[in-house]
C-alpha cells in the first residue's frame, strides 16, 4: 500500500511541475508580445498601437 501512495504522490508532483513550466513559458510568451507592442518602433507594429503607448503613459515614442 505505501508504495502505491508514493506512486501517486510522485504522478501529482511531476503533473504540478510540468504545469509549473507551462505556466513559466505562457508568461514569458506573453512578455515578449507585449514588449514587442508597447516597445518597438517597427511601424507594422507602432502605428496601430500608438495611441494605446500614448495612453498608458509608460512608452515615450516621440
Amino acid at each position: 500500500m505505501y508504495h502505491h501512495e508514493t506512486q501517486t504522490e510522485q504522478a501529482h508532483s511531476s503533473i504540478w511541475q510540468h504545469a509549473v513550466v507551462q505556466m513559466a513559458i505562457v508568461l514569458f510568451v506573453v512578455g515578449i508580445v507585449l514588449w514587442a507592442i508597447l516597445f518597438t518602433n517597427y511601424p507594422p507594429l507602432h502605428d496601430p498601437f500608438h495611441e494605446l503607448r500614448h495612453a498608458l503613459y509608460i512608452v515615450p515614442c516621440h
